[in-house]
């Protein structure tokens, strides 16, 4: 069970997306011997100790696990890779059929050193709260569909125009798959879940209500059924306005939140008991200075009246300083000290 509630009562909270990875010495030097990012992820041992890196390192309040949403494609059987300097490579994903032969379990088994991640790194800090994940799967599905990272997703926007039916299809067994996967991380000690649904700002109405808010909300329904007190964070980014529709259909327990956002969701949420999670631009955590301690505080002071969890509005650049994280969660905590004494 997650002490999230306990957690919110005392201060704000600090973690970064990405925080185990990149812009970490030690991370490197592990990468030194590890070249292939996928075995990296599939390596218990590895994979535990990086996501301990940053505590370690800076004592965040929660730890995520180091992984990868893009396990999900490799489990339903699609080759996977990355490369440096380009990103992820995928064998594209034309239809539904293609997965006609697809057996859960199997994808599942491909999936059981990330459980083994997980049981090492409570075993190793079970008093603080870990983070797992998924790709929201609309996401997720983009990268399968465009064979990796793509400026103008126009294999994605062809394929809904021109067969939206299999699309459908695709996201179901997207979602189910998400589904049994963060079971098992929840299962196997992941206190707390996420949802990345990084590109959920590429649709319009229509398309966000059938390919964000259903498939998001039966991952929501399907997860409080069986883990009723396990806390889910959505990530819909760069939503806009369709997040009012998204908070309106879905249960949300934390929502993270973009650099920008209509002010009116900081009531909405309070009234509907969402804690909500951001949103420092990595850019202005790169830079640093003044102007990241002037940023910093300001979040601070505009969610000082309701639940917040302090993070950024993704994940942390590779090029970022230390020293700027470390000036960052001393802002944060030298705050929480100050309103305590109030």
């Amino acid at each position: 069970m997650s002490n999230l509630s306990k957690l919110l009562n005392q201060k704000t909270p600090i973690w970064f997306m990405r925080q185990a990875g990149r812009y970490l010495p030690e991370y490197k030097e592990i990468r030194k011997k590890e070249r292939n990012f996928l075995n990296l992820c599939f390596n218990p041992d590895l994979a535990a100790e990086i996501s301990l890196q940053p505590i370690k390192r800076f004592g965040f309040d929660f730890i995520i696990l180091f992984c990868d949403i893009l396990v999900i494609p490799y489990a339903l059987g699609k080759k996977v890779d990355f490369k440096e300097k380009l990103g992820p490579i995928l064998e594209k994903t034309k239809n539904v059929k293609e997965f006609k032969s697809l057996n859960y379990e199997i994808s599942m088994e491909k999936l059981s050193p990330v459980m083994e991640t997980i049981k090492k790194i409570k075993k190793q800090k079970p008093e603080i709260n870990l983070i797992g994940f998924c790709g929201g799967p609309f996401t997720v599905l983009t990268y399968m569909i465009e064979g990796g990272t793509s400026k103008n997703h126009l294999l994605v926007k062809q394929k809904i125009k021109e067969d939206r039916e299999d699309f459908k299809n695709l996201i179901k067994i997207i979602t189910n798959l998400s589904i049994k996967y963060l079971e098992s991380q929840i299962i196997s000690g992941a206190n707390i879940v996420k949802v990345f649904e990084s590109w959920a700002g590429l649709l319009d109405e229509r398309d966000y209500e059938d390919f964000i808010i259903k498939p998001n909300k039966k991952i929501q329904e399907n997860l409080k059924k069986k883990f009723p007190s396990i806390p889910i964070i959505f990530f819909p980014r760069n939503s806009g306005y369709n997040i009012f529709a998204f908070i309106k259909n879905i249960d949300c327990d934390i929502l993270s939140l973009d650099k920008e956002f209509p002010k009116e969701l900081l009531n909405l949420a309070k009234e509907k008991k969402i804690t909500l999670q951001g949103n420092l631009d990595p850019q202005i955590l790169i830079e640093g200075g003044k102007k990241l301690e002037d940023e910093v505080k300001k979040i601070m002071i505009e969610f000082s009246n309701y639940d917040h969890i302090f993070n950024l509005s993704h994940g942390i650049l590779p090029i970022t300083p230390i020293k700027n994280v470390e000036k960052t969660i001393e802002i944060v905590r030298n705050f929480n000290e100050a309103k305590k004494s109030y």
